[in-house]
C-alpha cells in the first residue's frame, strides 16, 4: 500500500505542477502585450511628430512666401507714393505736362516718303537708282517693319519710283 499511496501523492500533485506554467504564460502574454502596445504608442508618436515637422516646415514656407509679398508690395506702395508715379500718371492718365516739356507721340503706323515722278526719269535704271536711295534713307527699323508687316508698300514704291 505504501507504493499505492505515493501514487495518489503524484497524482494530486500533478494539477498544482499544471497551473504553475499557466501562469506564467498568462504573465508572458500580458506582458507581450504591454510591449506592443508601448510600441504601437511609440510608433503613433513617432508618426505625429514626423506629421507636426512637415506642418511646421509648410507653415515656414508660408510665412516666407508672404513676408517676400509685403516687402514686395511695399517697395509698390513707395513707387505709387512717389513724385515720379504721380507726374507718370498725371502725364498718361491726365495729358498734363511740364513747363518747358514737350509731347512725343509715337504711332504703329509707317509713313513711307514718296518721291514725285519726274519726266525725265523713265529708265528703269533712275527708277531702282531712286528706289534704293529712298531704303538708305530709311531706318533699318523701317526696313524691316515694311518687309514684314507691309509688302504691299514695297511694291508700291518700286512702282511709284
Amino acid at each position: 500500500m505504501a507504493g499505492s499511496s505515493d501514487f495518489q501523492y503524484s497524482s494530486v500533485r500533478m494539477p498544482y505542477q499544471n497551473l504553475e506554467p499557466v501562469s506564467k504564460q498568462l504573465t508572458i502574454i500580458v506582458g507581450l502585450a504591454v510591449v506592443g502596445f508601448m510600441s504601437f504608442g511609440l510608433a503613433l508618436s513617432f508618426y505625429r511628430n514626423a506629421l507636426f515637422e512637415e506642418t511646421l516646415k509648410n507653415i515656414n514656407k508660408q510665412n516666407n512666401s508672404l513676408r517676400e509679398k509685403i516687402t514686395h508690395d511695399y517697395q509698390n506702395l513707395e513707387y505709387y507714393r512717389s513724385t515720379q508715379y504721380k507726374d507718370k500718371y498725371a502725364k498718361e492718365n491726365l495729358g498734363l505736362v511740364n513747363p518747358g516739356e514737350k509731347v512725343l507721340i509715337i504711332t504703329q503706323d509707317t509713313n513711307v516718303a514718296s518721291f514725285p515722278l519726274d519726266a525725265s526719269a523713265t529708265t528703269a535704271d533712275q527708277q531702282e537708282a531712286a528706289y534704293l536711295e529712298l531704303l538708305r534713307q530709311m531706318p533699318v527699323a523701317e526696313h524691316w517693319k515694311l518687309f514684314f508687316f507691309h509688302r504691299e508698300k514695297i511694291d508700291e514704291l518700286k512702282r511709284a519710283l
